[in-house]
């Protein structure tokens, strides 16, 4: 075919596509006949071609009319969703006339220009464009051809969804050898109903090296690789599978999944300032990695996530949960953290897009916008605070981010059209839930609690911690004392060497006092404290109150003093221009010395205060003005028991979208795709799934397993689905029938996570460090890093590039990640130092364990290049691969030979690691 032919063709089919899209009449006429008077013919017969009703209209009515005129709702008593029903009408009688688009209210209601009369209204959604109307107008007067036995829309409570879960019958097959446990029973049914043969299982390395990545997220060795592949007891399998299970680096593996899940950030913000997030929200990390190591119940995790401030108030480990609510703080705009909050707990736990109904009610699912204000009015009053640890009282190195209600809770009023300037300030909205998503009786109960956790200076760790601190600054002074008066005694070269020597004493010795001093008032300051806690009586509150006063001010008077002898020091060290200025900071520093004199001699006041231990520090807010924090929101002795009381609602066995949801994301996963492509939607406006039953009983066994999650990855790893090979060779007729895999008859081969990458080149160069837990590593320190990845910083403002490269989870939404194929990833692969340091030791590595069995030189090279496959790929070589490898190498020897390398061999060996490294099969899990 010729290019002028074939421009031709491709011209015919993009206009006639955009024909039947739009049929915009003239201005397409116009078009085609600037594409050549050829197409004219053509163009007299696009005209009158007739409107398809059920894919050309339909789908515009259900997007634009059935929120109001559909199954949800019936506004005028008016359906939209039939043909039958425009034909009846509503209030103002029938809204289509066929064959007459001008006695059609349908059209006039769709195309007038006055906006108190357009449908639909302004803040339901947008107006229909002029290629829209002139649609529905051809499709009217062509006669409003519609399916004879049209179906209306089905009533939202009957979406599979939002139906109660019941555990379904497990299927009984004809294939019943396959069927290791009921999730294949389920799968199988469908693969017999449609013919469909499900592929052998996958040869033990390569599910030897699935399972390692899957559930720890690092690869198995050559050898466990080999100790499997001989392994003889029937049970070989469940007992890794147990093992892997039990193993602590599962908790790594699996924590990172619902890291992206509930969208985990370190903080960020511009510069130094706190903007998003939390500092030290690695707290919240690390109980999740234990939580999933413990097998912590899934409900319970959830509910710990929402409230442990209720229910755990005093207990520092369950409190870490509540980052997954301190993660949403957001500096300068409350709406906006309300907001993302409502949002993602809807997501992340429900799979309902509940953010859709902050303007308007929400044009698919049962949930009107007062719903999403009910909703977020359970989180109204929750605050972020961050608690002193044992052992540090400085909260800028280290502090426990945890959340707290204010009391009495702040009201919630519904934004009109989801305007926050516009606040329908009449009527005040008290948290609830949507209507068709209630069972039972929604108590909310405030919650007392204990003194320790609204006035948590009085733990008892607090002040040890600041105690500590003092002594380490008392004995750090003491140290620097010592050696000022140990240089004093050394010989001196002159007079100025000796006055700075004295100078530099002073400050020591001032410093020193002032640490004494320091500790002396904090001493002071605890008595009090602890005269007060006990109620040890009027006088001796009095008196130990008085002392600590009169402490704090004999320490201001030594800190002045400190601070002058260091102005001093600082002259003798400034430049002769420099002096000038100093001194006038001498004069004030002095000015100062006599006013804390002044001071400390005072009578003290009946009502004067000492300094109060900080035991939490509340993280402020800027929403009134973003140039300074807002008043403090103090810590109240009672809790609302709201987010209880809609954590209770969330993790009810009756709630028919919380265990569903959570199977979805475990299953996609271990399996590489989603029983529910829509993972964070399960709403009516995606397509039921092809095994809801699979779906309810796997649920179902979460549930009465304790919602053990644990139980959940077994079930599904020793299924025999899970163990499918992947190979198509011989398939031909069932790739033709199902391409998509959608009946899970054989496994879909995905690229490994961008984290499981990065870890398992350190891990086969025996480089990995296994330390778990603790801080984050820092951008800056992350390319020298040997920690695992979970451990980097992971923010909005820092991402590590090679994981980024490789997909790394996204910031402010992640549910499930992308999975591109980029020409960077080979670039990261080929160049990337991490690469090119592993690649020798790799090969070092393997080499040794070649040599171990002795034989020829041939020998060992073949071990080593089968023990290369196996470690880095998963699968043994074939023939023709270790001679094309032995080839390779060979050629390589050379070129470092001729290079005057000095271990041509060795360089030899470390480029066949990098080219194996390079493989496809590396960077994917079959």
């Amino acid at each position: 075919m010729s290019l002028g032919r074939l421009l031709f063709r491709s011209n015919c089919t993009r206009v006639q596509s955009a024909l039947f899209a739009q049929a915009d009449g003239l201005a397409f006429l116009c078009h085609l006949l600037g594409a050549g008077v050829a197409l004219l013919p053509f163009v007299l017969r696009a005209e009158v071609a007739e409107v398809d009703y059920t894919r050309q209209i339909k789908p515009l009515l259900r997007e634009r009319c059935y929120t109001c005129h559909g199954a949800l709702q019936q506004k005028a008593k008016l359906r939209l969703d039939t043909v039958p029903s425009m034909l009846q009408g509503g209030k103002s009688g029938p809204v289509l006339s066929r064959g007459d688009a001008n006695k059609s209210l349908l059209l006039e209601r769709v195309s007038t220009s006055q906006l108190d009369e357009r449908m639909p209204p302004e803040h339901e959604g947008e107006p229909f464009s002029a290629a829209q109307i002139s649609l529905l107008r051809t499709w009217i007067q062509q006669g409003a051809v519609s399916p004879v036995e049209e179906q209306p829309e089905a009533d939202p409570q009957s979406h599979w969804a939002f139906r109660p879960r019941q555990r379904p019958h497990v299927p009984v097959v004809s294939h019943a050898t396959w069927v290791r446990n009921p999730i294949d029973a389920f799968l199988a049914a469908e693969h017999e109903r449609r013919g469909l043969r499900p592929l052998p299982d996958a040869p033990r390395a390569v599910l030897v090296r699935r399972l390692y990545l899957d559930l720890i997220g690092l690869p198995p060795s050559a050898a466990e690789i080999t100790a499997a592949e001989s392994a003889t007891a029937p049970d070989w399998y469940e007992a890794m599978v147990d093992r892997l299970l039990s193993d602590p680096r599962h908790g790594e593996r699996w924590a990172r999944h619902w890291m992206d899940v509930w969208r985990y950030s370190d903080w960020w913000g511009l510069g130094d300032q706190l903007r998003n997030s939390q500092k030290h929200i690695w707290h919240w990390r690390d109980w999740i990695i234990e939580s999933v190591n413990a097998d912590t119940p899934y409900d319970e995790m959830i509910r710990l996530m929402l409230a442990a401030d209720e229910s755990h108030p005093d207990d520092l480990g369950r409190l870490r949960a509540t980052g997954y609510l301190g993660r949403n703080y957001f500096l300068f705009n409350r709406n906006q953290w309300m907001d993302e909050t409502v949002e993602h707990v809807g997501k992340s736990f429900l799979g309902l897009t509940l953010n859709c109904a902050k303007c308007h009610d929400h044009k698919y699912d049962p949930i009107a916008q007062g719903d999403f204000y009910k909703l977020r009015a359970f989180f109204e009053p929750y605050q972020v605070r961050v608690d002193v640890l044992p052992g540090e009282s400085d909260l800028n190195r280290d502090g426990l981010p945890r959340v707290y209600d204010a009391y009495p809770p702040p009201p919630t009023y519904r934004f009109v059209r989801g305007q926050e300037k516009e606040p329908d300030l009449s009527v005040t909205i008290a948290p609830g839930i949507p209507e068709m998503l209630m069972f039972g009786d929604l108590r909310i109960q405030p919650v007392e609690l204990p003194v320790e956790a609204w006035q948590p200076d009085r733990r008892p760790w607090v002040g040890a911690a600041y105690l500590s601190a003092a002594r380490q600054k008392l004995n750090a002074a003491e140290s620097s004392a010592h050696q000022a008066r140990e240089k004093q005694r050394q010989p001196s070269s002159g007079s100025d060497e000796t006055a700075l020597r004295q100078a530099e004493l002073r400050v020591a010795e001032a410093t020193l006092q002032l640490a004494q001093s320091e500790l002396t008032g904090l001493e002071s300051r605890l008595t009090a404290l602890q005269a007060e806690w006990t109620q040890a009586g009027v006088d001796r509150v009095q008196e130990t109150r008085q002392r600590a006063v009169r402490a704090e001010r004999d320490t201001a008077v030594v800190r002045a003093r400190q601070r002058v002898v260091e102005v001093e020091l600082k002259r003798w060290r400034a430049a002769p221009d420099q002096k000038a200025a100093i001194d006038k900071e001498l004069v004030s520093a002095n000015e100062a010395v006599a006013k804390a004199e002044k001071d400390s001699v005072a009578p003290v006041g009946l009502d004067e205060k000492y300094t109060r231990l900080v035991g939490a520090s509340w993280t402020p807010t800027r929403f009134l003005d973003s140039t300074k924090d807002d008043p403090r929101v103090e810590f109240a002795p009672r809790s609302t028991g709201r987010r209880t009381a809609l954590a209770a609602w969330i993790t009810d066995a009756r709630n028919p979208l919380t265990a569903r949801v959570a199977i979805n994301h475990v299953w996609m996963r271990h399996f590489g795709a989603p029983l529910v492509p829509s993972v964070f939607d399960f709403g009516r406006k995606n397509a039921a799934p092809l095994f809801p039953e699979l779906i309810d009983w796997l649920a179902s066994e979460l549930v009465d397993s304790g919602w053990s999650l644990k139980h959940l990855h077994r079930l599904m790893v020793t299924s025999s689905a899970y163990r499918l090979g992947s190979s198509l060779a011989g398939a031909d007729a069932q790739l033709s029938q199902d391409p998509d895999n959608l009946r899970w008859w054989r496994r879909t081969p995905v690229r490994l996570e961008a984290q499981v990458i990065r870890d398992s080149i350190l891990a086969q160069a025996g480089r990995l460090d296994v330390t778990q837990g603790g801080p984050p590593v820092l951008p800056a320190e992350q390319e020298s890093s040997r920690r695992r990845s979970l451990y980097f910083v992971h923010s909005n403002n820092d991402q590590n590039l090679f994981l980024s490269t490789f997909d790394d989870a996204a910031v402010k939404e992640c549910y499930r990640r992308d999975q591109s194929v980029v020409p960077q990833q080979a670039l990261a692969l080929s160049n990337s130092k991490l690469v090119q340091e592993a690649a020798p030791l790799i090969a070092a590595r393997l080499s040794r364990e070649a040599l171990g069995g002795g034989g020829t030189e041939a020998e060992v090279e073949a071990r080593f290049v089968r023990r290369a496959f196996l470690a880095l790929l998963g699968f043994a070589p074939t023939e023709p691969e270790l001679a094309v490898a032995a080839k390779a190498l060979e050629e390589w020897r050379r070129l470092a030979i001729v290079a005057s390398d000095p271990a041509p061999a060795e360089r030899a060996r470390a480029s066949l690691i990098w080219a194996l490294l390079n493989h496809n099969d590396f960077v994917t899990m079959r």
